[in-house]
């Protein structure tokens, strides 16, 4: 035994590493925060999606309801999330937005890769981007989230992250609280881009933790778009 594996398990008796959804000891070394006995459990979305939004498609067909009905209401190009927004992977996020478990985020983003690698499209992507967080709520929780989650996609996938370039331009309520109209109008305006160069005919991936009425993902597509990107794509950890 190495002398760093000797001292990781000295450590981890006074430290013990375990799971962040189920509480269960893991493995001293182990780099995962998360057992595969939780990971397994978790509502994974799989099999037939809506080919715009990703919600899942049990009774099968090519797009969902609300992609049908309003086929313009979404400004991004295709859009695919790892799980649905329940049980354990929502008690997650909620860990990982507000209770300082910014470390969630290796495990989020790894596992986040591995939907991406299953769509070819999102081979085309030039940049990824973060949806940016108000500049109140990132100094109250110490960091952005979805920025985290982009750069460890990032060191996976090799594609590079934009910082910078998209920003929320004024303080909105958190969309958490309101319903679907309300969301829209909430957040409507909310965005810009400061260079636009950077986006010309680039084909961009929005990077998020979850998605729920989309607002918030087609208002930043629609303010990229409109900077002149070639295509939005957006990936999500979790889908409301």
């Amino acid at each position: 035994m190495s002398m760093r594996n000797f001292l990781l398990r000295i450590i981890n008796l006074f430290y013990p590493n375990t799971c962040s959804s189920c509480g269960e000891d893991l493995h001293a070394l182990l780099k995962t925060k998360i057992c595969d006995k939780c990971k397994k459990a978790f509502p994974a979305i799989k099999g037939l999606v809506c080919q715009k939004c990703g919600m899942p498609l049990p009774d099968g067909g090519e797009f969902c309801y609300m992609c049908r009905k309003y086929p313009r209401e979404h400004n991004f190009d295709k859009m695919r999330s790892v799980y649905l927004y329940k049980n354990n992977v929502r008690k997650l996020i909620l860990k990982f937005k507000y209770s300082n478990r910014a470390f969630l985020a290796k495990d989020f983003g790894l596992f986040m890769y591995e939907t991406m690698k299953n769509y070819s499209f999102y081979d085309e992507t030039d940049f990824m981007i973060p949806v940016p967080l108000n500049i109140l709520r990132r100094i109250k929780r110490g960091y952005n989230q979805a920025e985290l989650l982009a750069e460890v996609l990032s060191l996976k996938s090799n594609v590079p992250v934009l910082k910078n370039v998209l920003f929320r331009k004024k303080i909105t309520k958190q969309q958490f609280k309101l319903s679907k109209i309300e969301r829209a109008k909430n957040i409507k305006d909310s965005f810009s881009v400061k260079n636009n160069e950077f986006v010309k005919d680039k084909i961009i991936l929005l990077i998020d933790d979850i998605a729920t009425t989309l607002a918030t993902i087609s208002a930043c597509s629609l303010v990229l778009k409109r900077a002149g990107a070639k295509k939005v794509y957006a990936l999500t950890f979790a889908r409301d």
